[in-house]
């Protein structure tokens, strides 16, 4: 079942955003350094603070941390919220719900690290300092929009038309450029470079896992101009990845496939022709015809009928 993760991780932000509110005169002592300073009991327990980390072993903060909001004012987690909204639902379409939660949580979780190592090794007040917000794992989104869809104009400051890929790299050099200036405020830019960080990181490892089936496949269309005549070889394995994918296709749509799989099917429509092929899904993932010469074409075929679907 589709489930709209953007929608929902709005929806939570909110809920805990309300709940900031109403616990915001609730105090806990925060003892430093033998001096008292109390803190709200929600940024306590779930804002990042390193030394709590390390201390009282709060490791749980590395994640809660993405979920609050400073409730000095509504401009921190509407302009966050509103990013979200519009990088994320765009980008959730795109890849399906399950990957882009885990895309989002991974840039939040990857900030959240980046802020908590720098303070760990520069030690000073920072250390002892709480970061709150979602601003880590948006950046990661606005990267993951940028590459996406890298013409799509966007209104800087509402006004100004930038194209996505743009956009990106302005944020990016002006983050640097804080973070390395010391910063004039109380944003935590190395959490927004963390979270564009982290996302660079996960399209290097998952554009490596592509790689290899785009290199298969171009290497096939190779054999294939050249009429090379390919010998029929049941490979168990690549039966049970044929059967799998059209299962998760069946099933769960589109979006339950990984990036492996997509590549996969995209090398097999190099390979074969379907126009001969009359093919039944039942049958197909049964084991009546895994020796069959027909099989990959058959393939390619249900796919493409479960892809119209």
């Amino acid at each position: 079942m589709y489930k709209n993760w953007a929608v929902t991780l709005i929806i939570a932000n909110g809920i805990i955003f309300l709940i900031q509110l109403l616990l915001s005169n609730t105090l806990v002592p925060y003892t430093v350094a033998n001096n008292v300073v109390p803190m709200d009991i929600v940024t306590y327990y779930l804002g990042l603070t390193p030394y709590l980390v390390v201390d009282k072993f709060y490791l749980w903060q590395l994640f809660s941390y993405m979920f609050l909001h400073s409730t000095s004012g509504f401009a921190h987690i509407i302009f966050n919220m509103y990013a979200l909204f519009i990088f994320g639902m765009p980008v959730e379409r795109l890849w399906g719900s399950k990957k882009f939660l885990i895309y989002y949580l991974t840039c939040g979780i990857g900030a959240g690290l980046a802020i908590f190592i720098i303070a760990l090794v520069s030690g000073g007040l920072g250390y002892y300092i709480p970061t709150i917000g979602a601003s880590g794992a948006v950046f990661g989104l606005l990267l993951a929009f940028g590459i996406l869809f890298p013409d799509v104009e966007i209104l800087l400051f509402f006004i100004i038309p930038v194209k996505a890929r743009t956009l990106v790299i302005l944020y990016g050099a002006l983050e640097l450029f804080l973070e390395l200036s010391g910063g004039f405020d109380n944003i935590s830019h190395i959490g927004h470079l963390g979270g564009l960080a982290t996302g660079i990181l996960y399209f290097i490892i998952t554009r490596k896992h592509a790689i290899r089936y785009k290199t298969r496949g171009f290497v096939a269309l190779q054999k294939k101009k050249a009429t090379i005549p390919a010998e029929h070889v049941v490979d168990k394995k690549e039966i049970e990845l044929q059967k799998t994918i059209v299962q998760k296709l069946y099933k769960q749509g589109e979006q339950a496939l990984t990036d492996d799989e997509v590549q996969y099917i995209r090398y097999k429509e190099i390979m074969v022709e379907t126009n001969t092929v009359d093919c039944d899904i039942s049958i197909f993932t049964s084991n009546s015809c895994e020796n069959c010469i027909d099989r990959d074409a058959c393939f390619v075929k249900i796919v493409k009928d479960l892809l119209k679907q």
